[in-house]
Protein backbone atom coordinates (compact mmCIF):
# COMPACT_ATOMS: atom_id res chain seq x y z
CA UNK A 1 0.00 0.00 0.00
CA UNK A 2 1.04 3.60 -0.65
CA UNK A 3 1.33 5.15 2.79
CA UNK A 4 0.10 8.62 1.82
CA UNK A 5 -3.00 7.16 0.16
CA UNK A 6 -3.70 4.94 3.15
CA UNK A 7 -3.41 7.92 5.47
CA UNK A 8 -5.70 10.06 3.31
CA UNK A 9 -8.30 7.30 3.23
CA UNK A 10 -8.05 6.94 7.02
CA UNK A 11 -8.92 10.63 7.33
CA UNK A 12 -12.02 10.20 5.17
CA UNK A 13 -13.06 7.12 7.15
CA UNK A 14 -12.60 8.98 10.44
CA UNK A 15 -15.73 11.00 9.67
CA UNK A 16 -17.93 7.88 9.58
CA UNK A 17 -18.07 7.26 13.35
CA UNK A 18 -17.00 10.74 14.47
CA UNK A 19 -18.47 13.24 11.96
CA UNK A 20 -19.93 15.17 10.42
CA UNK A 21 -17.67 17.92 11.83
CA UNK A 22 -14.21 17.37 13.30
CA UNK A 23 -11.32 19.53 14.46
CA UNK A 24 -7.73 19.00 13.37
CA UNK A 25 -6.92 17.51 16.76
CA UNK A 26 -9.84 15.09 16.59
CA UNK A 27 -8.85 13.92 13.11
CA UNK A 28 -5.20 13.50 14.03
CA UNK A 29 -6.13 11.52 17.13
CA UNK A 30 -8.61 9.30 15.26
CA UNK A 31 -6.02 8.52 12.58
CA UNK A 32 -3.05 8.24 14.94
CA UNK A 33 -1.14 10.92 13.01
CA UNK A 34 0.73 14.01 14.08
CA UNK A 35 -0.96 17.35 13.41
CA UNK A 36 1.52 18.45 10.76
CA UNK A 37 0.99 15.36 8.62
CA UNK A 38 -2.76 15.56 9.16
CA UNK A 39 -2.86 19.22 8.10
CA UNK A 40 -0.91 18.52 4.89
CA UNK A 41 -3.21 15.65 3.97
CA UNK A 42 -6.27 17.77 4.71
CA UNK A 43 -5.00 20.56 2.45
CA UNK A 44 -4.62 18.06 -0.39
CA UNK A 45 -8.09 16.64 0.21
CA UNK A 46 -9.52 20.16 0.35
CA UNK A 47 -7.90 21.01 -3.00
CA UNK A 48 -9.76 18.04 -4.52
CA UNK A 49 -13.01 18.96 -2.68
CA UNK A 50 -13.07 15.76 -0.66
CA UNK A 51 -12.89 17.83 2.53
CA UNK A 52 -14.10 21.35 3.39
CA UNK A 53 -13.06 23.69 6.20
CA UNK A 54 -15.11 26.25 8.13
CA UNK A 55 -12.84 29.01 9.49
CA UNK A 56 -15.56 30.20 11.88
CA UNK A 57 -15.74 26.88 13.75
CA UNK A 58 -12.26 25.63 12.77
CA UNK A 59 -13.80 22.30 11.87
CA UNK A 60 -13.53 20.06 8.83
CA UNK A 61 -16.26 18.08 7.07
CA UNK A 62 -16.54 15.85 4.02
CA UNK A 63 -16.92 17.66 0.69
CA UNK A 64 -18.99 17.25 -2.44
CA UNK A 65 -16.41 15.06 -4.20
CA UNK A 66 -17.32 12.29 -1.75
CA UNK A 67 -20.89 12.37 -3.05
CA UNK A 68 -19.73 12.44 -6.66
CA UNK A 69 -17.61 9.36 -6.12
CA UNK A 70 -20.39 7.64 -4.16
CA UNK A 71 -22.79 8.15 -7.07
CA UNK A 72 -20.60 5.83 -9.16
CA UNK A 73 -20.90 2.92 -6.72
CA UNK A 74 -22.89 0.04 -8.28
CA UNK A 75 -26.37 0.00 -6.77
CA UNK A 76 -26.82 -3.77 -6.77
CA UNK A 77 -29.74 -4.00 -9.17
CA UNK A 78 -31.15 -0.57 -8.38
CA UNK A 79 -32.23 -1.82 -4.96
CA UNK A 80 -32.22 1.74 -3.59
CA UNK A 81 -34.47 2.95 -6.40
CA UNK A 82 -36.79 -0.01 -5.92
CA UNK A 83 -36.92 0.14 -2.13
CA UNK A 84 -37.10 3.92 -1.68
CA UNK A 85 -40.79 4.54 -2.46
CA UNK A 86 -41.82 1.44 -0.50
CA UNK A 87 -39.87 2.48 2.57
CA UNK A 88 -41.29 6.00 2.37
CA UNK A 89 -44.81 4.52 2.39
CA UNK A 90 -43.86 2.21 5.27
CA UNK A 91 -42.53 5.13 7.31
CA UNK A 92 -45.77 7.08 6.90
CA UNK A 93 -47.91 4.00 7.63
CA UNK A 94 -46.09 2.99 10.81
CA UNK A 95 -44.80 6.31 12.14
CA UNK A 96 -41.24 4.96 12.24
CA UNK A 97 -37.89 5.61 10.64
CA UNK A 98 -37.34 3.05 7.89
CA UNK A 99 -33.93 1.94 6.66
CA UNK A 100 -32.29 0.04 3.83
CA UNK A 101 -28.94 -1.59 4.60
CA UNK A 102 -26.43 -4.07 3.21
CA UNK A 103 -23.64 -6.29 4.52
CA UNK A 104 -20.09 -5.18 3.78
CA UNK A 105 -16.81 -6.46 5.21
CA UNK A 106 -18.05 -7.56 8.60
CA UNK A 107 -20.47 -4.70 9.21
CA UNK A 108 -23.95 -3.49 8.30
CA UNK A 109 -23.93 -0.33 6.15
CA UNK A 110 -26.89 2.03 5.87
CA UNK A 111 -27.83 2.67 2.23
CA UNK A 112 -30.95 4.79 2.77
CA UNK A 113 -33.17 6.16 5.52
CA UNK A 114 -36.68 7.62 5.48
CA UNK A 115 -39.04 9.42 7.84
CA UNK A 116 -41.86 11.90 7.36
CA UNK A 117 -42.63 15.14 9.21
CA UNK A 118 -44.83 13.34 11.76
CA UNK A 119 -42.27 10.63 12.50
CA UNK A 120 -39.64 10.62 15.23
CA UNK A 121 -36.41 10.44 13.25
CA UNK A 122 -34.01 7.81 14.52
CA UNK A 123 -30.52 9.21 13.98
CA UNK A 124 -28.42 6.41 15.46
CA UNK A 125 -27.48 5.20 11.96
CA UNK A 126 -26.37 7.82 9.45
CA UNK A 127 -26.55 7.31 5.70
CA UNK A 128 -23.34 5.50 4.77
CA UNK A 129 -22.62 4.71 8.41
CA UNK A 130 -21.80 1.24 9.67
CA UNK A 131 -23.20 -0.85 12.50
CA UNK A 132 -21.48 -3.75 14.35
CA UNK A 133 -22.72 -7.09 13.06
CA UNK A 134 -23.93 -8.10 16.54
CA UNK A 135 -26.02 -4.98 17.22
CA UNK A 136 -29.33 -3.97 15.69
CA UNK A 137 -32.05 -5.93 13.95
CA UNK A 138 -30.63 -5.43 10.45
CA UNK A 139 -27.22 -6.69 11.56
CA UNK A 140 -28.78 -9.84 13.02
CA UNK A 141 -30.48 -10.54 9.68
CA UNK A 142 -27.18 -10.17 7.86
CA UNK A 143 -25.37 -12.39 10.34
CA UNK A 144 -28.02 -15.06 9.76
CA UNK A 145 -27.82 -15.02 5.96
CA UNK A 146 -24.09 -14.75 5.26
CA UNK A 147 -22.08 -17.97 5.03
CA UNK A 148 -20.95 -19.85 8.12
CA UNK A 149 -17.31 -18.94 7.47
CA UNK A 150 -18.14 -15.28 6.91
CA UNK A 151 -20.27 -15.17 10.06
CA UNK A 152 -17.40 -16.55 12.12
CA UNK A 153 -15.01 -14.02 10.56
CA UNK A 154 -17.41 -11.12 11.15
CA UNK A 155 -17.49 -11.87 14.87
CA UNK A 156 -13.70 -11.44 15.18
CA UNK A 157 -12.46 -9.45 17.06
CA UNK A 158 -14.76 -9.39 20.08
CA UNK A 159 -18.31 -8.19 19.29
CA UNK A 160 -18.97 -4.63 20.40
CA UNK A 161 -21.10 -3.73 23.42
CA UNK A 162 -22.99 -0.53 22.62
CA UNK A 163 -25.41 -0.82 25.56
CA UNK A 164 -25.89 -3.24 28.48
CA UNK A 165 -28.41 -5.05 26.25
CA UNK A 166 -25.97 -5.75 23.39
CA UNK A 167 -25.36 -9.47 22.84
CA UNK A 168 -21.61 -10.12 22.71
CA UNK A 169 -21.46 -13.88 23.24
CA UNK A 170 -20.29 -15.42 19.95
CA UNK A 171 -21.88 -18.82 20.60
CA UNK A 172 -25.24 -17.21 21.34
CA UNK A 173 -25.06 -15.06 18.21
CA UNK A 174 -24.15 -18.03 16.01
CA UNK A 175 -26.84 -20.21 17.57
CA UNK A 176 -29.44 -17.57 16.76
CA UNK A 177 -28.71 -17.66 13.02
CA UNK A 178 -30.95 -20.63 12.01
CA UNK A 179 -33.80 -19.26 14.13
CA UNK A 180 -33.64 -15.90 12.34
CA UNK A 181 -33.55 -17.63 8.94
CA UNK A 182 -36.57 -19.73 9.88
CA UNK A 183 -38.60 -16.72 11.05
CA UNK A 184 -37.23 -14.39 8.34
CA UNK A 185 -37.25 -11.43 10.70
CA UNK A 186 -35.27 -10.17 13.68
CA UNK A 187 -35.88 -7.76 16.52
CA UNK A 188 -33.39 -5.73 18.54
CA UNK A 189 -34.48 -4.05 21.76
CA UNK A 190 -32.36 -1.32 23.34
CA UNK A 191 -29.12 -2.91 22.09
CA UNK A 192 -27.85 0.02 20.01
CA UNK A 193 -29.33 2.91 21.99
CA UNK A 194 -31.32 2.37 25.17
CA UNK A 195 -34.96 3.29 24.63
CA UNK A 196 -34.88 2.60 20.90
CA UNK A 197 -35.68 -0.66 19.11
CA UNK A 198 -35.96 -2.03 15.58
CA UNK A 199 -37.31 -4.93 13.57
CA UNK A 200 -35.89 -6.08 10.25
CA UNK A 201 -36.37 -8.61 7.49
CA UNK A 202 -34.28 -9.75 4.50
CA UNK A 203 -34.66 -8.85 0.84
CA UNK A 204 -33.81 -12.02 -1.08
CA UNK A 205 -33.25 -12.75 -4.77
CA UNK A 206 -34.85 -15.62 -6.69
CA UNK A 207 -32.17 -18.00 -5.38
CA UNK A 208 -32.79 -16.96 -1.75
CA UNK A 209 -29.52 -15.03 -1.55
CA UNK A 210 -29.45 -11.93 0.62
CA UNK A 211 -29.65 -8.72 -1.42
CA UNK A 212 -30.30 -6.16 1.31
CA UNK A 213 -32.18 -5.67 4.58
CA UNK A 214 -35.11 -3.41 5.38
CA UNK A 215 -35.91 -2.33 8.90
CA UNK A 216 -38.01 0.09 10.89
CA UNK A 217 -36.98 1.74 14.13
CA UNK A 218 -38.36 3.99 16.82
CA UNK A 219 -39.00 4.33 20.53
CA UNK A 220 -39.19 0.90 22.14
CA UNK A 221 -42.84 1.25 23.31
CA UNK A 222 -43.81 2.11 19.72
CA UNK A 223 -41.95 -0.87 18.24
CA UNK A 224 -42.65 -3.51 20.90
CA UNK A 225 -46.02 -4.23 22.52
CA UNK A 226 -46.49 -6.92 25.19
CA UNK A 227 -43.09 -8.32 24.29
CA UNK A 228 -43.97 -8.76 20.61
CA UNK A 229 -42.96 -6.67 17.58
CA UNK A 230 -45.51 -4.30 16.12
CA UNK A 231 -45.74 -3.61 12.38
CA UNK A 232 -44.36 -7.02 11.36
CA UNK A 233 -47.24 -7.47 8.92
CA UNK A 234 -46.53 -4.10 7.32
CA UNK A 235 -42.80 -4.82 7.18
CA UNK A 236 -43.36 -8.16 5.44
CA UNK A 237 -45.75 -6.54 2.97
CA UNK A 238 -43.07 -3.97 2.15
CA UNK A 239 -40.56 -6.77 1.71
CA UNK A 240 -42.84 -8.57 -0.74
CA UNK A 241 -43.30 -5.38 -2.80
CA UNK A 242 -39.56 -4.76 -2.98
CA UNK A 243 -38.67 -8.36 -3.88
CA UNK A 244 -41.32 -8.43 -6.61
CA UNK A 245 -40.16 -5.13 -8.11
CA UNK A 246 -36.49 -6.12 -7.81
CA UNK A 247 -37.10 -9.41 -9.62
CA UNK A 248 -38.59 -7.52 -12.55
CA UNK A 249 -35.50 -5.30 -12.69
Amino acid sequence: PVRSVTRAVSILKAFIPNGPYMTLTQIATACDLDKGTTRRLLLTLMAEEFVTYDPATQKYSLGMSVLRVASAVPDHGNIRDVAGPVLQDLSRETGTTTLLSMYFDGEAVCLDRFHDDMTLEVKWWRLGGSMPINCGAASRIMLAYISDDEAARALIPDPMKLTPHSVTNRDALLAERPVVREHEWAIAIDDVVEGLSAIACPILDHEANLVAVISLAGLTPHIVEAGKPRFLTQLNAARARIEKANSRG
